[in-house]
C-alpha cells in the first residue's frame, strides 16, 4: 500500500470478550484515528466510542504499515477499566498498558483485520519464568479520508 497524503483520517472497529460468569459476549467499540505519515511510518491521536468522555488527554498511536501489514500502538494518557457494575472509571496514578495491533490488508474488503493484545499484569514464578494475564481480541481499521 502507497501512502500519498500525510495527513489522514482512518476509522475502524476493536472487540473484546466481556464474561459474566456463565454468559460471555462480544463488546464492539468504534474509532477514529487521526494520523500523520513519514513515508512507511505514522503517528497520530485516537479517540474511541468507550471512552470519549472519560478520556480528556489526547491517546496517542505509532505504527507503520509495511506491503499489506499494519502495526500499531495505542497509549492511553492513564488506566481506565470497567467495575462489576459495567462503570467506566479512571485512575490517573496508574499507566494504562500499551496496547500492540497487528492486522493484514483484505483487498475486497478493502479494510485491514487483525488482533490487538495488551499484557495486563505480570506475575514472577521463578528467576526465569513469569506469568501473564493478556487481553486481547480482533479489530478492522480502513482510511475514511
Amino acid at each position: 500500500m502507497k501512502i500519498v497524503d500525510n495527513e489522514q483520517t482512518w476509522k475502524g472497529s476493536f472487540s473484546y470478550l466481556e464474561g459474566y460468569d456463565i454468559i460471555d459476549s462480544y463488546i464492539n467499540v468504534s474509532f477514529k484515528m487521526n494520523l500523520t505519515f513519514d513515508g512507511d511510518s505514522f503517528v497520530g491521536t485516537t479517540i474511541d466510542s468507550e471512552s470519549e468522555n472519560i478520556i480528556t488527554e489526547p491517546i496517542l498511536v505509532k505504527g507503520f504499515i509495511e506491503n499489506d501489514q499494519i502495526s500499531f500502538v495505542v497509549n492511553y494518557p492513564y488506566h481506565y477499566y470497567k467495575d462489576e457494575n459495567d462503570e467506566i472509571l479512571v485512575d490517573k496514578n496508574l499507566s494504562h498498558p500499551n496496547i500492540e495491533y497487528l492486522g493484514f490488508y483484505d483487498q475486497a474488503e478493502k479494510k485491514f483485520f487483525g488482533t490487538w493484545e495488551m499484557i495486563i499484569s505480570t506475575e514472577k514464578i521463578t528467576e526465569e519464568e513469569y506469568i501473564e494475564e493478556v487481553a486481547s481480541g480482533g479489530f478492522e481499521i480502513y482510511r475514511d479520508k
